[in-house]
């Protein structure tokens, strides 16, 4: 008998061995045999040919926890490729920056900024968007105690109003920085814009999803602010922020509506400063109105004299909204409308949306894109400008009502089943080095 001859037999031997002692076990006791026992471990082959459904079924639940292991595995590489890079070039203090709170309609804007040691494991660090509160719970506590620094940054909802949400943004994300215990060689900021610090920074889109140090500074941001609006909650319990964080569910609009804004809200974002606006006149409604339907630039044109001469007519303020809405009009039905649609669907297409249909006209309204993100049906209106005003502001309850209309229309005509849906806002400016995006998911609710 040759050497291998004698292996072979030796190893089925041995096998048949071990079966017959898995033979005599309960599948509790072999459980407990095996919690041990590593994925590469003989015994696996026998247990796998076990005539007992529960004892093969150990086997499966073992290979799908290595499967699990090891995508988990490869997913904390990929989001190591960043500091990994900068790390292997001697660049040892990396922070990465993350915000929360930037689409509320009432708190402050939170960011963090968390740096990671070299070699720093923690364990299902992802996005905190995609994350449950008991798991970024956990996360906030295990990054808090192996990060070298963590710094935090807030800017309250009065300077939101007086800075725009976009700055107010990057002025946190520069306060978290500041808030280090010793300051970075290199920073990684989520998003499209750099925050303008001290230190070298490379902006990331989808960063809390590429980058681990910001994936973590999200967490802790997100986490932070949560926290923050308990204990707002506990000042204003008629607002319900426990509940809702400041984000504008129906239950915050709601209260609003009831209680009218507390000095938490940020009384520049459209559905406060609805709420707080003076009625507007029946005059003003009529050119809105007007200045909405015109189907072309010459139409437009035409409308104008008409309220230059009713100008003593109409408040100054009612006067600035009819200039506003006139720009924005003139704007969307000329090149610059159309460019920012464009510059939206790339947006969207490269986060993953499949875009349906552009520009689709019913029932007196017009959606700029329908666009689908996984299971939800998404009518997206895009607001672009190439000045440094805030476009998303324009979208007014007329909007809203004739947004609402012809997304009804779509839903009846146009899918076969009523879907899970959402209407998002997209502001665009056009810079003459390309163009910069926010982006609002879940902006607005329908209106009747």
């Amino acid at each position: 008998m040759s050497i291998d001859e004698t292996a072979v037999g030796t190893s089925c031997s041995g096998e048949r061995a071990a079966a017959a002692e898995f033979a005599g076990m309960t599948i509790a006791q072999i459980r407990t045999q095996v919690a041990d026992w590593k994925s590469g471990d003989p015994g696996w082959t026998v247990l796998e040919k076990d005539r007992r459904v529960g004892v093969r079924r150990l086997v499966v639940e073992r290979r799908r926890r290595d499967a699990r292991e090891q995508a988990e595995s490869q997913r904390r590489e990929r989001l190591l490729h960043f500091e990994r890079h900068l790390w292997a070039q001697g660049v040892r203090r990396v922070a990465g920056v993350d915000e929360a709170g930037r689409g509320c309609l009432a708190g402050p804007v939170v960011a963090a900024a968390v740096v990671l040691s070299p070699g720093c494991v923690i364990a299902k660090v992802d996005d905190s968007k995609k994350l449950s509160r008991t798991q970024r719970e956990a996360l906030y506590e295990e990054i808090a105690a192996k990060a070298l620094a963590v710094g935090i940054g807030r800017v309250e909802a009065a300077e939101i109003d007086r800075l725009n949400i976009l700055q107010a943004s990057l002025k946190a994300m520069r306060l978290a920085l500041e808030n280090l215990s010793t300051p970075p060689d290199r920073v990684l900021i989520d998003g499209h814009l750099p925050a303008r610090s001290p230190y070298p920074e490379q902006a990331i889109i989808d960063g809390d999803a590429r980058s681990l140090s910001i994936a973590a500074a999200s967490i802790v941001a997100k986490v932070h602010r949560d926290r923050l609006m308990c204990e707002c909650d506990v000042r204003y319990p008629e607002y319900g922020f426990a509940a809702h964080k400041g984000y504008g569910s129906a239950a915050h609009l709601a209260a609003l509506d009831a209680h009218g804004p507390c000095r938490l809200h940020r009384r520049s974002f459209g559905p406060v400063a609805a709420r707080i606006a003076a009625p507007r006149s029946e005059l003003f409604l009529s050119f809105e109105e007007g200045i909405y339907d015109c189907t072309n630039l010459a139409e437009l044109e035409r409308l104008g004299p008409l309220v230059k001469e009713a100008v003593d007519e109409l408040t100054a303020d009612e006067l600035a909204a009819l200039r506003g809405a006139y720009r924005e009009q003139r704007d969307r039905l000329g090149d610059i409308g159309r460019r920012g649609e464009a510059a939206a669907a790339a947006y969207l297409e490269k986060r993953g949306y499949q875009i349906r249909v552009r520009r689709y006209l019913a029932a007196g309204g017009e959606i700029d894109l329908v666009a689908e993100d996984r299971d939800e049906l998404v009518f997206v209106e895009v607001k672009t400008s190439q000045q440094a005003s805030r476009p998303e502001q324009r979208v007014n309850r007329a909007k809203r009502q004739r947004l609402t209309r012809a997304a009804r229309h779509y839903i009846q005509y146009c899918t076969a089943v009523d879907p899970v849906c959402r209407f998002d806002v997209i502001a665009v400016w056009l810079r003459a080095t390309g163009a910069e995006i926010e982006h609002w998911p879940d902006a607005f609710k329908p209106v009747d």
